[in-house]
């Protein structure tokens, strides 16, 4: 993973336009609610690439990031831009603004600002603020266990997570947080909407696979025989995880039976394990 400068992610152009806003803050701080909603139109929304970077810090995926992003998160770093006004933003921004908002996070200090903006995505179904906030990056990892953050708030928000369908992959390192609270909340959301014939997020069967509750080994072991190739996936990767030894046989009498190459090699792993 390669490590780099924030600035250096903007073309010259754009970093032109954010040192401009820049010095219009300094000069007048009355300017930043004026001069941040103008990024996107002026500096464009193009994606800035496909490399995962870190950046003080931050491990990000740039592939979920925009150039208005990085410029935004360029220019509250650099006017040192208080929690206050931020939420100020937030607070007359539209859905654009917010994203942008929320994808300058991942390069601020981790704080009250965080905790407080987490809440408000938590509390809300818009996919595109719940992306921006947590996904591509590891600021859901990095804020868990901080004050205003317990495992309690961290819970709630991957259970947000998982009833908007966001794939776990995009939250790095989230898994590390897997406790038992969590498995049963992801197992009764699963048993919800089986009861109402919607499709279960995926991550359920590797995140309780980490920290099984009641009912988790029963869950992964139907997962082993689904349908559908993901969860099947899945529930292998939470059985490995769940580290036990009694499922070998089972693994084994699946083993045949499995045409995926990665979910037998999984199997083949659990299988060993007798």
């Amino acid at each position: 993973m390669a490590t780099t400068d924030l600035r250096s992610l903007l073309d010259p152009a754009s970093l032109a336009i954010a040192d401009q806003a820049i010095a219009e803050v300094g000069t007048d701080r009355r300017t930043l609610p004026v001069a941040f909603p103008s990024l996107p139109r002026r500096v464009g929304r193009e994606r800035c690439g496909t490399t995962r970077v870190h950046i003080d810090g931050a491990d990000v995926d740039l592939a979920g990031f925009r150039t208005c992003d990085v410029a935004a998160a360029v220019v509250l770093r650099a006017t040192a831009a208080t929690d206050a006004e931020c939420l100020d933003l937030w607070s007359h921004g539209d859905l654009d603004e917010r994203v942008m908002l929320l994808r300058s996070l991942h390069f601020l200090p981790v704080g009250p600002l965080t905790v407080q903006l987490f809440g408000e995505v938590q509390r809300t179904n818009v996919v595109s603020h719940l992306e921006a906030a947590v996904g591509d990056g590891d600021l859901f990892a990095r804020t868990a266990g901080r004050f205003g953050f317990d495992q309690a708030a961290a819970n709630r928000l991957l259970l947000k997570v998982a009833f908007l369908d966001v794939p776990l992959a995009r939250l790095f390192h989230a898994e590390r947080t897997a406790n038992a609270e969590l498995s049963r909340m992801l197992q009764d959301l699963a048993t919800e909407r089986e009861a109402a014939g919607r499709p279960v997020w995926r991550d359920t069967w590797r995140l309780i696979g980490r920290a099984p509750c009641p009912g988790s080994l029963a869950r992964l072991l139907g997962g082993i025989e689904h349908g559908d190739d993901g969860v099947r996936l899945a529930a292998a990767e939470g059985l490995l995880a769940a580290g036990r030894t009694e499922f070998a046989a089972l693994a084994a009498e699946r083993l045949p039976r499995e045409s995926r190459p990665a979910i037998r090699a999984l199997l083949q792993q659990l299988s060993a394990r007798r």
